[in-house]
């Protein structure tokens, strides 16, 4: 069965993608800090801190058996929350590990096998990579970087691997949590299912329209019917393709 690695299963999103995976006929390598605890003959959970970057090599070489179809870079951080100005730049620059460098990392080194098996990259975004959100600087600055390097990489892989970026929207999650109790307002109606989240992943794991390598979609974006304006090249960059925003733009 072809297999796809997930980074962040012990919990929240990449724990639900984890299973979705499964319940579709994928072997699924949860890759998270803690053990992951899924019993399923087809799931294989390593332990491992993705903003380790040294033992990463080493890990690739374990789980790469050359039938990996797709990577979904999951595994992140909020880092330090509160105003740019008073946080220490050292906790700060802590955050772009598990955000951008570790994703990065096991992309560049599971490239071969998604090349030669024609596969797939999925990052997830966070808020304040599409918008700006005070006290969350580290979290929406190395998100940034993630929405950028799938854009780049979509270019440089294609046509053998498409890369996507995804927005997932606030989930019921531990950061979801933590940026509550950091002050964040969050309306109870935009918080989304994670099956949300499912779907969109899934459906870019199965998609053969190399219009969408290189898109940031949102969850709540009717990404099935999208057609022309939606999937040729974007008068912008680094904004998710929002129906909103393409209605005020005069192509």
């Amino acid at each position: 069965m072809p297999k796809v690695v997930i980074t962040g299963t012990s919990q929240g999103i990449g724990h639900h993608l984890a299973l979705k995976f499964l319940a579709n006929g994928f072997d699924v390598t949860g890759v998270s800090r803690s053990r992951t605890e899924i019993d399923h003959p087809a799931f294989k959970s390593y332990s491992a801190d993705v903003s380790d970057l040294g033992s990463l090599n080493a890990m690739v070489d374990e789980i790469d058996d050359g039938s990996i179809v797709g990577l979904v870079n999951n595994a992140g951080s909020h880092g330090p929350i509160g105003p740019f100005e008073s946080t220490p730049i050292e906790d700060w620059i802590q955050a772009f590990y598990p955000n951008l460098f570790g994703a990065a990392t096991l992309s560049q080194l599971l490239i071969p096998s998604l090349r030669t098996n024609k596969g797939f990259i999925i990052f997830l975004s966070g808020g304040g990579s599409a918008f700006p959100r005070p006290n969350f600087s580290a979290y929406g600055v190395s998100k940034t970087g993630v929405v950028r390097l799938s854009e780049v990489l979509a270019k440089e892989l294609a046509p053998d691997v498409f890369v996507y970026c995804v927005a997932p929207g606030p989930n019921q999650t531990s950061l979801l949590q933590e940026a509550i109790d950091g002050g964040e307002p969050v309306p109870p109606e935009d918080i989304v299912g994670f099956d949300f989240v499912e779907r969109l992943c899934l459906f870019l794991a199965n998609n053969r329209d190399s219009r969408y390598s290189g898109k940031f979609i949102h969850v709540r974006d009717s990404y099935d019917d999208w057609g022309d304006p939606q999937l040729e090249p974007e008068p912008y960059t680094l904004r998710r393709t929002d129906p909103s925003t393409l209605s005020r733009i005069n192509f």
